[in-house]
């Protein structure tokens, strides 16, 4: 079973994750922190140009393919293949920190943005792969807020990026299963989608 554990930043997917593989025996896969761009100094991912985003963009879904190839019966990804992408895509729209009182809006960046048409393209393959990778997805929504001091991401942010996110899972028809609530009702709710589980 290949299980993608999907949400925004702080949703709670590493938690669900730990709590999960100890249940299921199924392993965890991980990407890596998207820091340091290759022929940069090492800077925060704020400070990331847009060149550099992209490129950072790339080598995360790199690695997180390679950590799910390693395990080909199967396993529990701590986001997908589309994450880096989503986090991207919203960071061109809107900016780390976009103003609380915006609206409901469309995710979409500066049309003349060459950046934006490269993330358009990597954001349909990157599709393509997760639809072939994951048997589900378990999306966890955004309930509880950030207690980063200050906050890394504006919530509005957090909101965005879970709905592009979800729009484009329901858009190509991906299997998405919601779990809500405190851990044990979200790993109660994972749990009845591994088979393999015999409470």
């Amino acid at each position: 079973m290949r299980i993608a554990v999907v949400g925004a930043y702080g949703a709670g997917k590493t938690t669900l994750i730990t709590a999960a593989t100890a249940h299921t025996g199924l392993p965890a896969a991980h990407g890596t922190p998207m820091r340091d761009p290759a022929g940069s100094r090492p800077k925060p991912l704020e400070e990331a140009t847009e060149p550099e985003l992209v490129q950072l963009v790339v080598r995360r879904h790199a690695e997180r393919l390679l950590a799910e190839a390693a395990h080909p019966e199967g396993f529990l990804s701590d986001g997908s293949l589309l994450h880096e992408w989503v986090y991207a895509t919203v960071r061109l729209a809107v900016g780390l920190h976009p103003g609380t009182d915006q609206g409901p809006q469309i995710v979409m960046a500066d049309p003349d943005s060459p950046y934006r048409s490269v993330l358009d393209h990597l954001g349909r393959e990157f599709l393509h792969r997760a639809l072939a990778s994951y048997d589900v997805f378990v999306h966890l929504p955004v309930e509880f807020p950030l207690h980063d001091d200050p906050p890394p991401i504006a919530e509005h942010f957090r909101t965005l990026s879970d709905r592009l996110l979800l729009d484009t899972l329901h858009t190509a028809g991906a299997p998405v299963h919601t779990a809500t609530g405190p851990l044990e009702n979200r790993l109660a709710t994972l749990l009845t989608l591994t088979p393999a589980y015999v409470p």
